[in-house]
C-alpha cells in the first residue's frame, strides 16, 4: 500500500470518531474500548504522516534533480517555476504547499532510506527508552506498525539460513564473509545488517 492510498482511507474514517471523541469529552462521558482504540489508531497514522511528509519534503530540497523532474512532469505547480525564475530558494514550505500531499511522488529510493531509518529509531526508542512508559510504548509500536507496512518484508533469521543452507551447504569460509554479507543483502529487498552477520558466522567453517 502507497502512503497516500492509507491516508485517504483514515482521513475518510477520522471526522466521525474524531465528531464522536468530542462530543464524549463535552458531556463527559467515557468512550468505549473499541472507539478508544479506533481513534488513537487513526489520530496517531495522521500525526505519523505530518512527520513522514516534512522528512520527505526536507530530503526532496536536497535533490535539484529531482525537483526539476517533477516540474517537467507537471508534478510540481506553476509557484515553483515562477520562485526559481524569480531566484528564490525552493525550501521545504514551497515544495510541502507545492505536491499538494502527494508524496507518493518522491522517489521510491528516498522514501525507502527515510522509513528504514525511522524503523531503526523506533525499534531503539522501543527497546531502550519506553519500557516504563506505557503511553509512549503504545505509540511507538503503533507507529512502528504502520511504517513498516510501507517497506518490503524483512527478512527473518529463518529466511536468511535457508538461503545460507541452499547456497552455501558445505558452509563457508573466513576469508568469504564479506562477499557472503553481500550477496545475501542483493538477495532480500530488506534485511537488517547485524542480523545477515550474525547468520554468515553461523555457517563459518
Amino acid at each position: 500500500m502507497k502512503i497516500n492510498e492509507l491516508i485517504k482511507a483514515v482521513t475518510k474514517d477520522y471526522m466521525p470518531i474524531k465528531k464522536k471523541v468530542m462530543e464524549a469529552q463535552r458531556e463527559g462521558l467515557e468512550l468505549s474500548i473499541e472507539d478508544e482504540q479506533t481513534y488513537f489508531e487513526l489520530n496517531t497514522t495522521l500525526e505519523l504522516y505530518k512527520v513522514l511528509k516534512g522528512m520527505f519534503m526536507e530530503e526532496a530540497t536536497k535533490n535539484k534533480d529531482m525537483i526539476n523532474d517533477l516540474i517537467k512532469k507537471g508534478i510540481l505547480h506553476t509557484e515553483i517555476k515562477q520562485a526559481e525564475k524569480d531566484g528564490k530558494k525552493i525550501d521545504v514550505e514551497v515544495i510541502m504547499e507545492s505536491m499538494d500531499f502527494r508524496i507518493d511522488n518522491v522517489p521510491e529510493d528516498i522514501q525507502k532510506s527515510i522509513l528504514e531509518k525511522m524503523v531503526k529509531s523506533h525499534k531503539e526508542n522501543i527497546e531502550k527508552n519506553y519500557k516504563n512508559n506505557p503511553e509512549l510504548l503504545r505509540k511507538e509500536s503503533f507507529e512502528l506498525y504502520i511504517i513498516e507496512q510501507f517497506l518490503p518484508k524483512e527478512a527473518t533469521k529463518e529466511d536468511i539460513l535457508n538461503y545460507l543452507n541452499e547456497y552455501y551447504p558445505n558452509g563457508i569460509e573466513q576469508k568469504s564473509m564479506g562477499k557472503v554479507i553481500g550477496e545475501i543483502k542483493n538477495a532480500f529487498e530488506r534485511a537488517n545488517g547485524k542480523l545477515i552477520a550474525e547468520c554468515v558466522k553461523l555457517k563459518i567453517n
